[in-house]
């Protein structure tokens, strides 16, 4: 008698290679023909001729059936045992009891292993039932659920399982779930030939590096790092088989069978409280230990005594919000229609929600990632789904750095920025720009700085914006002085123009600057401060250039620079080298503003130091030049 799961390869006439998974058939083991069944694509329903329909045969059909396999072949056994009618007789009760199931019109042959007789029928037929249904995509997370545990002396720990999703190679990094580790992949071989990698649909033995035989069990699940999270609760379409004889009612204690895992749980119904035979309904389950699965997975429910399959589903939401009682009113109407567009598993649909949740932009990958895991669609299908949404305008390319989000969000965004930017053009007319970071904390906060610079490239790509460094200003934007500010920027000029070779600090100077008088319809600025008229009006004369920043607190008017420059040269080519106390003489100035003019010379390569002497530079026969343009401070001048 077969107890546990066995194992062969089958290699067809065709040269295909398949997995065979031999499973128990008597009611005490049917855990683990649930565990075997994972990951099958055909099954060849076996019931023996002399025997007949046995009730466990009903229940292995109503698993399969719920496990949503969709290929399939009788063989009658033991043909050689009964007499051609009596097989005809089984047969027909075969049929009677497949009828409505995804066996209903599969192909039956009557066979004997002691005789031959119908063998090589039920090669071809696997063969050509096989070459019809294609292979599984090896595209998404690697994810294989654990069906056997063992050592190897000199390899260590071994795991077995059918590889549902992916691929995994010799030297990945596994998570076991749902403890959370990650192991290496030491070794990998299907049916004893060793392999570089293994793909989607293969039986797979991998031997692991790090793993503790005493840790894993039937039931775990390795998977690629971070593409699957354990949960304790999932939401689920279930239906109850026609062959029970009562109602299911909310919140009763079941075994529930996923992947190779046995779970003890409750159901509790979402649209009812009682679920009749034959009928399907919304779900969620809600585990007493944690399980793995994901979007689309099949999943049986056997009562939990006496212990019998009585229904099962698909996982529709791996991760939802545990709830407590039956959703009601208003709120289940919201809650059973966003279960439901989920369960239709619309891509463009779980895209939009996606991005409506997302403040910021999202990258393509990510949203790509997201609505995969959600759905377990293919990432064709969600890219597919992402392009649609684009070419309908619904979704907006935000720069160049492949990241998106909705149309309506990036409209409502840039015309925020608009008025934003307007308001502070309008505050401060003479600044060419505001600061990214604090137009990003009044219109995006939280926003990381990588997405809102994709966010803004995107406003300039519009012609909506124009973003210099760390500035950003209004298309069109102009910085010049208006009013009020004309007379305090004049005022400022004429200060620095006429201070000669020691200028004021810009703190000297706003202690005593005037206050212009501001139209009554403006809004001033404060009166003293960064942000005052005076501070204004000074950043935007260091902007243009009209003032050159020498050293720390020290400023020139571009013109007094200029003729300093020219004395020096003079000096230079009069007596070839200059001190700090011949050029302080020379300008009949102090220390203070002597060393930093020199310095700055030094940057602009006017002059070069030579111990404590000053000698031409290599820009010494051109002449001082305007100076270095706007805001230009020691380290950038070292630079340039």
């Amino acid at each position: 008698m077969t107890i546990d799961l066995g194992f062969a390869e089958f290699r067809l006439p065709s040269g295909r290679r398949a997995s065979i998974i031999d499973v128990p058939g008597h009611e005490r083991f049917v855990r683990n023909m649930l565990a075997g069944a994972t990951g099958i694509d055909l099954v060849l329903f076996v019931v023996a001729a002399d025997e007949g329909v046995m009730p466990q045969t009903l229940e292995h059909l109503d698993i399969l059936d719920l496990l949503g396999l969709r290929a399939g072949i009788i063989a009658l056994t033991k043909a050689d045992t009964v007499d051609p009618e009596w097989l005809e007789v089984v047969l027909e009760e075969v049929r009677e009891a497949a009828a409505g199931t995804f066996l209903s019109a599969a192909p039956a042959v009557a066979v004997s292993a002691r005789t031959g007789q119908g063998l090589d029928e039920l090669v071809r037929l696997c063969d050509e039932t096989a070459g019809a249904m294609g292979g599984k995509a090896p595209e998404g997370p690697a994810r294989l659920p654990v069906d056997r545990v063992f050592t190897i002396a000199g390899f260590g720990t071994v795991v077995t399982g059918t590889l549902l999703s992916g691929r995994i190679a010799v030297e990945d990094r596994l998570e076991l779930l749902p403890l959370g580790r990650e192991l290496r992949v030491r070794g990998l071989q299907v049916h004893g030939e060793d392999r570089e990698d293994a793909l989607a649909g293969e039986r797979v033995a991998v031997n692991l590096s790090g793993a503790n035989r005493s840790e894993l069990a039937r039931g775990h699940v390795l998977a690629s790092p971070g593409s699957f999270r354990a949960t304790r609760h999932f939401d689920a379409s279930m239906k109850l088989v026609s062959r029970v004889e009562r109602p299911f009612r909310s919140r009763s204690r079941v075994h529930l069978h996923t992947g190779s895992s046995e779970v003890i749980g409750r159901v509790l119904l979402l649209d009812r409280l009682l679920l009749s035979p034959g009928e399907s309904c919304l779900v969620q389950f809600q585990g007493e230990a944690p399980v793995v699965v994901g979007p689309r997975d099949r999943f049986v429910v056997r009562s939990y005594s006496p212990v019998r399959a009585i229904g099962g589903g698909e996982v529709i939401d791996p991760v939802p919000p545990l709830r407590r009682r039956r959703p009601r009113g208003r709120r289940a109407v919201q809650e059973l229609g966003a279960i439901r567009a989920r369960q239709r598993g619309d891509p463009a649909d779980a895209l939009t929600r996606f991005l409506s949740r997302e403040s910021a932009p999202v990258t393509r990958d990510s949203a790509v990632q997201h609505v995969q895991a959600a759905l377990g669609l293919s990432p064709a299908e969600v890219h597919s789904a992402i392009a649609s949404l684009g070419e309908a305008g619904a979704v907006h390319q935000v720069g160049e750095g492949g990241q998106i989000m909705l149309e309506t969000a990036w409209q409502q965004l840039s015309g925020a920025a608009g008025e934003w930017l307007g308001e502070y053009h309008r505050r401060w007319p003479l600044r060419r720009g505001a600061p990214r970071d604090e137009l990003r904390n009044a219109i995006a906060p939280g926003w990381p700085a990588r997405r809102f610079a994709a966010f803004l490239n995107s406003l300039s790509a519009a012609g909506a914006a124009v973003v210099e460094g760390d500035r950003v200003s209004a298309a069109g934007h102009e910085p010049r002085p208006v009013g009020h500010l004309r007379q305090i920027l004049d005022w400022v000029e004429e200060q620095y123009r006429t201070a000669g070779p020691a200028p004021p600090s810009p703190e000297e100077l706003a202690a005593k600057a005037p206050v212009p008088d501001a139209p009554r319809r403006a809004a001033p600025a404060p009166e003293a401060g960064p942000d005052s008229p005076f501070y204004q009006a000074f950043e935007y004369l260091v902007e243009t250039g009209t003032l050159v920043k020498i050293d720390e607190g020290i400023y020139f008017h571009r013109d007094e620079l200029a003729g300093i420059g020219e004395s020096l040269l003079l000096y230079l080519r009069e007596k070839g080298a200059v001190t700090v106390s011949d050029f302080r003489q020379l300008l009949c100035t102090s220390r203070k503003y002597a060393v930093p003019l020199l310095e700055y010379f030094d940057r602009q390569r006017l002059t070069r130091r030579q111990g404590d002497l000053r000698l031409p530079g290599p820009a010494a026969g051109r002449g001082p030049g305007p100076g270095p343009g706007p805001g230009v401070s020691r380290g950038e001048g070292e630079q340039a």
